[in-house]
């Protein structure tokens, strides 16, 4: 998924990552931090859409802990 804008192309993993920690089961929540984890690494992983995956994770710890 991507979002055009001015300068290139932004990914919006992590934006529908924290969409999803407010229904997901926490099966799923933790197969998300799983993907975003993985994103992180990515060599071009960086800027804007490196701090948007790292606050999904955020996210989704944040909804594990009231969903075990």
């Amino acid at each position: 998924m991507a979002e055009a804008h001015s300068g290139g192309v932004r990914l919006l993993y992590g934006v529908i990552i924290r969409d999803r920690c407010k229904t997901a089961d926490p099966d799923t929540l933790r197969a998300y931090k799983k993907v975003a984890e993985d994103l992180l690494k990515h060599p071009n992983a960086g800027g804007g859409d490196k701090q948007e995956l790292q606050d999904s994770i955020k996210e989704i710890d944040k909804a594990l802990g009231g969903k075990k």
